[in-house]
C-alpha cells in the first residue's frame, strides 16, 4: 500500500498540488481578538489578509487539537502507512498534537518535525509524496526526508517591521528606528527550528536581490533543485523576484504560493519567502 502524507495549513502550499497528490491537511487556528477561525476552513486567505489590513492587535494562531490529527490519520491510514510532516516544533506546538494523535489510532504513522515553516515544510511534503508515488517504503521515505530537512535553506525578509514589533521579536525603540532608516531583516531558519536575522539591509530591491545573491552563496546547482517562493501580497516585488530567480538561479522546478494566515500574521504585508 502506498505511503501517504499528511501535514498542516502552515505548508501553504498551492490547493493543486494538496489536490494532485492528496495530501491530508490539518488546519490550525487564528484569532482576531475574540473571533477565532478555523483556517482554509472558517477563514480564506483573502479574508484573512483583508481583516489584517483593518489594523488592531496582532492576530494570534494556535495548534490543531490532536482529536483533529487522528481523525486525518485514520482516513489516510485507509489506503496505506501515514507520514506526517509538521511546522517547526520550535515554533509552534503543532508536532507536539501530531506525535499525541499517534498514539490515539491503530494505523501505522511516523511523525518528522519540518524544523521549518511555511514552503519549506511544503519542499518536504511534496518529497514525500513524489517518494511514496515512487514506491518506497515508509522507513525509506523517513530516511530521505531527515536528509532533505537537514541540507534546506530558507530565507526571507518583510516589507514592514509591524507585525515583528507587535510579535515581540523587535523592540518598538527598534522598529521605529528601523523604518526611519528603511532598514529590512534578511531571516533565516535555524537547524534546531527557529527564526534568526541573518543580516540587515536598507532598502527593499537591495534586500530582494541580497536574498538572492545568498542563495547562490550556497553554491548548490539549482538546475537539479525544487525551490519555493511564498509571498504576502508582495505584488510587483514578487513579480520581479520571481523572474529573477529563474534568470539567475535557474531552478528545475519553483513552486510559487502565498502566505496563508498562520505564517502571515506573524510576518505581514510585503513578505517574500523563498526555501530549497
Amino acid at each position: 500500500m502506498q505511503v501517504q502524507v499528511v501535514t498542516d495549513s502552515s505548508c501553504d502550499l498551492p490547493k493543486e498540488l494538496i489536490n494532485k497528490y492528496n495530501i491530508q491537511v490539518v488546519p490550525l487556528s487564528i484569532h482576531f481578538n475574540e473571533e477565532e477561525y478555523i483556517d482554509q476552513v472558517e477563514i480564506d486567505n483573502e479574508t484573512f489578509y483583508k481583516k489584517l489590513a483593518q489594523g488592531g492587535e496582532l492576530p494570534k494562531t494556535s495548534r490543531p487539537n490532536p482529536l483533529a490529527f487522528a481523525e486525518a490519520f485514520r482516513k489516510a491510514g485507509e489506503k496505506g502507512p501515514v507520514i506526517c510532516i509538521t511546522l517547526s516544533s520550535g515554533l509552534s506546538g503543532t508536532y507536539e498534537s501530531a506525535v499525541i494523535a499517534k498514539e490515539m489510532v491503530d494505523c501505522r504513522v511516523e511523525v518528522i518535525d519540518s524544523l521549518n515553516a511555511s514552503i519549506g515544510i511544503g519542499l518536504q511534503v511534496i518529497k514525500a509524496c513524489r517518494l511514496a508515488e515512487e514506491g518506497l517504503s515508509i522507513e525509506e521515505i523517513c530516511e530521505e526526508i531527515i536528509k532533505y530537512r537537514c541540507q534546506m535553506n530558507t530565507l526571507f525578509t518583510v516589507d514592514t517591521l509591524e507585525n515583528i514589533v507587535k510579535g515581540g521579536r523587535l523592540s518598538s525603540w527598534e522598529g521605529a528606528i528601523g523604518q526611519v532608516l528603511n532598514i529590512k531583516p534578511i531571516l533565516y531558519n535555524l537547524p534546531e527550528g527557529v527564526i534568526g536575522t541573518l543580516e540587515k539591509v536598507r532598502g527593499r530591491k537591495r534586500s530582494l536581490k541580497r536574498i538572492i545573491q545568498l542563495a547562490q552563496e550556497t553554491g548548490k546547482d539549482f538546475s537539479q533543485l525544487t525551490m519555493g517562493i511564498t509571498h504576502a501580497k508582495a505584488g510587483e516585488d514578487l513579480e520581479q523576484m520571481v523572474q529573477d530567480i529563474r534568470e539567475v538561479l535557474k531552478p528545475k522546478e519553483l513552486i510559487v504560493s502565498e502566505l496563508g494566515p498562520v505564517i502571515g500574521s506573524h510576518t505581514g504585508f510585503g513578505t517574500i519567502l523563498i526555501a530549497f
